[in-house]
């Protein structure tokens, strides 16, 4: 019992998401007000009685439904109502919300098969609906939490790029799409590696030069032979003694230890906070103008198909998280931190 009043708590409240000017009779903004306002059982008579007004062939029907799926007194009186708006109206203008609305029931209610049958349809019926930016950030959060990180990663990166106007929901899709960021980072670094090539990690320097010429570090002195004197043989080892590549000598001493390279020096890292991850660089190029009049450097990288939009130049990642709180009060959205070497 406590599960299911807890589906319907959460099931009212995605409910209430929906956009009160996206119904166009005046009536039905009525009644949602009403409904929003706790007067549920008036809301409920208004549209029921405006339902048996009109014909199911008005185009005006599917909406009246809708509505009355938004003000509905439980979660399967909704599911009913949307599911026949999705089903028998599918051509209205209402069929993609019904269809989003209900993958938002569906993953509160931890139904992710559900959740993921209805955002194909979604996609595969309505590929247009403007609903689909929206639409993928509940792909990839179907996804991720059902264990198929790649379907939530193609959901986000067809997001990113469809939400151009929207910043907040750009930087709510590339907050997830990090997950798709370290997966990959992962799995670069647990390739194996091919014949000869050095394991993840590990610097390469040219050793070409030195190889040949250098002598044994414990190799001792010898006085440099005159001009044409020919170089005396190497005694032959006996069968009881092999021979020896360093043979020892009284003040042998232990090799030096090889100088540090010049340039080897720590690697300084630079934390910025990010305020958007989008598809083009026209987006990019908007959230960073935002940007610009609050003094900070404004850095554009471009990793596989997104733009980040990255603000600033701290030393501490304690100092670059209270500038993204700063960040958030001024330009909304989803600021982070991501540090660069």
């Amino acid at each position: 019992m406590r599960a299911a009043v807890g589906a319907w708590t959460a099931a009212l409240c995605l409910a209430a998401a929906g956009r009160l000017d996206a119904q166009a009779d005046p009536r039905l903004v009525s009644a949602v007000r009403a409904a929003q306002e706790g007067q549920s059982d008036s809301a409920r008579a208004v549209v029921q009685r405006l339902l048996d007004a009109t014909p199911p062939t008005d185009t005006l029907y599917p909406q009246i439904l809708y509505t009355q799926a938004m003000v509905a007194s439980s979660a399967g009186d909704m599911r009913r109502l949307l599911q026949r708006v999705s089903v028998e109206y599918a051509s209205s203008e209402w069929a993609d919300d019904a269809l989003l609305r209900l993958v938002q029931m569906d993953y509160a209610t931890r139904n992710y098969d559900g959740a993921a049958r209805n955002l194909e349809r979604l996609r595969t019926d309505f590929p247009a609906s403007s609903l689909m930016a929206q639409a993928s950030y509940w792909a990839a959060r179907t996804y991720f939490d059902s264990n198929k990180p790649q379907d939530a990663c193609r959901w986000l990166a067809d997001g990113m790029a469809k939400a151009q106007t929207d910043v907040e929901l750009q930087t709510q899709l590339g907050y997830l799409y990090q997950r798709c960021d370290l997966r990959s980072d992962s799995t670069a670094a647990q390739a194996p590696a091919g014949p000869g090539a050095p394991a993840a990690g590990d610097s390469v320097r040219d050793t070409s030069r030195t190889t040949a010429a250098a002598p044994p570090a414990n190799a001792p002195p010898s006085a440099a032979p005159s001009p044409g004197a020919p170089t005396p043989p190497a005694p032959a080892p006996t069968a009881s003694q092999p021979p020896a590549a360093n043979p020892p000598t009284a003040t042998s001493a232990p090799p030096a230890a090889a100088p540090p390279s010049r340039g080897a020096r720590p690697a300084r890292t630079v934390y910025r906070v990010q305020i958007a991850a989008v598809g083009t660089r026209k987006a990019a190029e908007d959230a960073a103008r935002k940007a610009r009049p609050l003094g900070l450097t404004v850095v554009t990288v471009q990793q596989g198909n997104l733009y980040k939009v990255r603000v600033g130049e701290y030393p501490t990642r304690e100092a670059a998280q209270n500038a993204a709180a700063s960040l958030k009060a001024k330009l909304g959205g989803t600021p982070f931190v991501v540090s660069e070497p």
